[in-house]
């Protein structure tokens, strides 16, 4: 008589079902350091615009601003840097930061003006002291970055 080797089905369906769950696990793991590291990715470049500009109101000699790329109050496409020309009443554009964080939006609430942040070649006063207020649409987490006039950044995390 022929004895016939293999899996019978029970076998096959619960090695199946132990593979979905550790699936399951590893996708949620994965979501969860992928949300993270976009809110650490994004309070980094903030600080980067944020310090940028600072060096480049002391090297210039001048004051300069940052503003949103787009006229919204919302800043999560990006910032730019510019500076103000008294005598032309005009503004140039010294850099520009582009982001790609669809899920997050990013306001700005300060002293001065509503939709800048001024930035002084005087350390006295460096910086227009604010808040930025990050919001994750999807896991509904809060990021507050605060600024002092001297230019020194908190970050406060609210989940």
């Amino acid at each position: 008589m022929m004895k016939i080797k293999g899996f019978t089905l029970i076998e096959v369906l619960i090695t199946l079902i132990f593979l979905a769950g550790l699936s399951l696990l590893s996708i949620s793991s994965a979501s969860f350091l992928t949300y993270k590291n976009e809110r650490q990715t994004l309070i980094d470049e903030i600080r980067t615009a944020i310090q940028y500009a600072k060096i480049q109101a002391i090297t210039l000699g001048h004051p300069v601003y940052l503003a949103p790329v787009d006229t919204s109050l919302n800043w999560s496409k990006g910032m730019i840097l510019a500076q103000y020309n008294n005598k032309k009443n005009t503004s140039a554009p010294l850099y520009q930061w582009r982001w790609h964080h669809p899920r997050w939006n990013i306001t700005w609430t300060g002293a001065g003006a509503l939709n800048k942040i001024m930035l002084s070649n005087n350390p006295v006063s460096a910086i227009s002291n604010g808040q930025f207020v990050l919001f994750n649409s999807y896991t509904k987490e809060r990021v507050v970055i605060v600024l002092n006039k001297l230019g020194r950044i908190k970050i406060k995390s609210k989940d």
